[in-house]
């Protein structure tokens, strides 16, 4: 190989393997402090939706959610994404693990 060739070889792998920390200076490395996706805050959840249900039964989704934000465990900076569309997707989830949850 010609010495043309291998400066552009060189160069060609330089700038890929500078692309790739760059990648990896992108993506985070820590979880956020406000991530209500952990199976933590989803259990919290869950746990703040069968109080809310039994405390109040025959609710509908509207009112389930204005009782879920107004329950004393709920962190409404915590959980700052939570909205009704949110309410209904944690139902779905909890009904595959309890069948018979009746909301």
């Amino acid at each position: 190989m010609k010495t043309v060739e291998w400066v552009m070889m060189v160069s060609f792998v330089g700038a890929l393997v500078l692309s790739f920390y760059k990648l990896y200076l992108f993506f985070p490395k820590t979880a956020l402090a406000d991530d209500d996706t952990t199976p933590e805050s989803i259990a919290l959840l869950e746990q703040i939706l069968v109080e809310t249900d039994q405390s109040s039964p025959s609710l509908n989704e509207e009112e389930l959610y204005q009782k879920m934000t107004e329950h004393p465990l709920f962190d409404s900076k915590h959980f700052w994404r939570f909205n009704e569309n949110r309410l209904r997707h944690l139902i779905q989830n909890y009904r595959l693990k309890v069948p018979n949850f009746r909301l």
